[in-house]
């Protein structure tokens, strides 16, 4: 037996008793075909400048997945898959082989987005939606929508004096947005409403309310509306076949259009459920949105909403979406269906096998 061969049997030996069959990232790798996911990326394999041939792809994209999963940077992911033999069983490393480095992930990553575009993780997502159906997760029919913001890794003090000096922003894709109100208090004592602002980007999230699995999502940066994000995902991201397996979206006021609902239900059969500010309650259409706001279908499809705000708080305190990794809308892009992707599998390696993920 040579060198490699005797590594291969000693970590075979090692991972079956070391790492549980019930462990989170056993099942996690055992229900996914990643080698087939990550086909595509064979071509990123070959090294164009001459020299050894680069990492197995499917090695370079678990860790990238990993990063996500655990929110750790491309630095500490190195550290992760080299010292933990549950992450370095994950990434299908021999017990003896060091990890990539953290330029080598930082590299894979650039050339996957510069190669393969926002299309392919997009397709990578619906995929593993559609292959979490066929193994049995149960999609539930009251889907809710909403964004999440998320600031900018850019000092917004420097950019002002790059602009002063007539260069270009830090990160020319971020843009100023509002995102809710907040009380402060005052110089005299009295405590009033104020916008609060941010810098950055908006993850705008579509997801079924039962299991709380997100199905689409569309990254905008931070001045575009949510009505104007939302309308896409609802009208061009959504086919067919998908608006037949909801019953009923339901969404905050912010999305509360009267020509969105009549699109979505008049055109599309969608049930809606979406809050309304009070314009919609005075002139002669005020008994129409009355009967609308106060249906009994619609205000049991209010009460989920909570779904798709605890599925934001999941994204930003556990897969690092509070903050943007990268420069950038296409890398947002990137940072948000990743997030959302070690989102879903944590539901789904649940749902299918009872594991939890634990830390690492």
């Amino acid at each position: 037996m040579n060198t490699i061969s005797f590594n291969r049997y000693l970590s075979s030996h090692i991972y079956d008793n070391l790492v549980p069959k019930n462990d989170f990232l056993r099942q996690l790798n055992e229900l996914l075909d990643w080698q087939e996911m990550a086909f595509d990326l064979k071509l990123l394999s070959k090294n164009d400048h001459g020299g050894r041939p680069r990492y197995n792809p499917e090695l370079l994209f678990k860790m990238l997945f990993l990063s996500f999963l655990f929110d750790t940077s491309d630095r500490d992911t190195e550290e992760l898959c080299a010292n933990n033999i549950r992450c370095k069983y994950f990434v299908g490393l021999d017990i003896t082989e060091n990890a990539p480095d953290f330029t080598t992930v930082s590299n894979f990553r650039n050339e996957l987005l510069a190669k393969f575009g926002a299309d392919w993780l997009d397709m990578i997502f619906d995929e593993i939606a559609i292959e979490a159906k066929k193994m049995g997760v149960a999609f539930g029919k009251v889907f809710a929508l909403d964004a999440t913001h998320t600031v900018s890794d850019v000092n917004t003090h420097k950019d002002k004096e790059r602009k002063e000096q007539g260069r270009d922003p830090r990160d020319k894709d971020a843009a100023w947005g509002a995102k809710g109100t907040e009380i402060k208090m005052t110089t005299h004592g009295e405590k009033v409403k104020v916008i609060k602002y941010f810098h950055g980007y908006k993850a705008h999230l579509l997801a079924e309310t039962d299991n709380g699995l997100i199905t689409k999502l569309k990254t905008t940066p931070g001045n575009i509306s949510d009505i104007d994000a939302g309308e896409y995902i609802l009208i061009k991201k959504l086919n067919n076949n998908e608006r037949k397996e909801m019953e009923i979206i339901t969404a905050d006021k912010a999305y509360g259009d009267g020509v969105l609902i009549g699109i979505l239900e008049r055109d599309y059969g969608l049930f809606t459920a979406l809050g309304l500010n009070g314009q919609f309650f005075k002139g002669q259409y005020k008994k129409h949105w009355e009967a609308y706001r106060d249906d009994p279908k619609r205000i049991e499809a209010k009460k989920k909403r909570y779904v798709i705000e605890r599925i934001n708080a999941d994204l930003k305190n556990n897969h690092g979406l509070r903050r943007a990794r990268y420069l950038g809308l296409a890398k947002y892009h990137f940072q948000t269906t990743m997030a959302a992707l070690a989102h879903n599998l944590k539901i789904i390696v649940r749902e299918l096998s009872g594991a939890r993920l634990r830390p690492a």
